[in-house]
Formats: structure tokens, sequence, C-alpha cells
């Protein structure tokens, strides 16, 4: 059974779980990164561009749509359309402190810094990052959303 879903199909179930949003370009890695994060009870609403993800966050962001507030975006830091990292940043300076993992080219030097809930990665390194920030998700109250005290 998948989970993949588009926001227009999404809705409101007295059962909760964590929401991630993937925008990847590379297919067989994005299918990796959905495969793990499903297998740890996760939704995932995959986005073909870093603007879809604007788009498909933004209610959530303006306080509606709250059953679809990410846990987690994994996203490509050099995403087409809007770049992951313009999107982490946005998201930092809006004081929204999700987990992030940024899917970087080896070596690429980004104006963003890890840290506890940004997360720099290659292709290589990204279904590892997922399935660490993955596992958490099972301790979060589902009326808050938020981890578990």
């Amino acid at each position: 059974m998948t989970t993949m879903m588009t926001t227009n199909e999404i809705v409101p179930d007295e059962r909760w779980c964590p929401v991630a949003y993937v925008t990847m370009q590379d297919t067989a890695t994005r299918a990796e990164i959905v495969s793990v994060l499903e297998r740890s009870g996760w939704t995932v609403v995959p986005q073909p561009t870093g603007f879809h993800l604007i788009q498909a966050i933004s209610g959530v962001i303006d306080g509606r749509q709250t059953w679809l507030r990410p846990s987690m975006i994994v996203i490509d830091a050099r995403s087409r359309g809007c770049s992951g990292v313009t999107i982490a940043a946005g998201l930092r300076d809006l004081g929204i402190t999700i987990p992030i993992v940024l899917i970087a080219a080896a070596g690429d030097a980004l104006p963003v810094a890890s840290d506890e809930t940004l997360r720099i990665v290659d292709a290589a390194s990204a279904k590892s990052a997922v399935a660490e920030l993955a596992t958490p998700a099972r301790s979060v109250d589902p009326d808050t959303r938020q981890p578990a005290a």
C-alpha cells in the first residue's frame, strides 16, 4: 500500500501520521527516500519543483490545512524553479524549524549551514539521513504534531 499522494487528494483523518514533502529530480534517489519514509509510517507528498513545494505548504504556513503540516522536507539544494537552499532559508526566517534534508552535489558550497534540523548531504548519504530523521516521528504528539515530551 502506498501513501504517496498529492495535496489535492489528502483529506483529514482521525489517524495521524507524519507528512514529508519530497522534491527531487533524481527519480532513483527519490524512490529510495519515499520507500524509507513509507516504511517508517510517513505520508509522502511528492512535488515536482521547489515552486510546487512552496504552493503545497503555503496553506499550512497560513494556518489552513493543518493536517498537511510537514514534519520533514527533502529537497534538492538546487531544485528547479526555487532552490531548496532558498526554501530552507525562507522557512527559517519565518521561524519554521522542521527537519529539512538538502541534497547537494558532493563538495557543493551552499550559503546555509547544517544544524540539528537542517542536514546537507549528497545523494549517496540522503537515504541514511532521512532514515535517521524519520525514526523520531513515532514519538510525535498527534494533537500538536510536535515532538512528544
